[in-house]
């Protein structure tokens, strides 16, 4: 399978098929996608940006007295 998402600059568009394609029965559909869709990020994507605003917790300690003496 290939895909491929554009944004044509006319209505004529040159589309280079890969070489496993030639001599094959290929079908080419085109269909108009919302702009704001939603990106889905991967698993590894999610930990690599969120990893800058990860911090160890077994350092803190907690002390239930402290709260409730407020």
């Amino acid at each position: 399978m290939y895909r491929q998402i554009i944004v044509p600059k006319s209505n004529n568009y040159l589309l280079n098929l890969p070489a496993n394609f030639v001599g094959r029965m290929v079908e080419i559909t085109a269909e108009a996608i919302k702009q704001n869709k939603k990106r889905k990020y991967s698993l590894e994507e999610n930990k690599k940006f969120y990893s800058k605003y990860r911090f160890g917790t077994l350092q803190i300690k907690f002390s239930r007295e402290e709260l409730y003496d407020r």
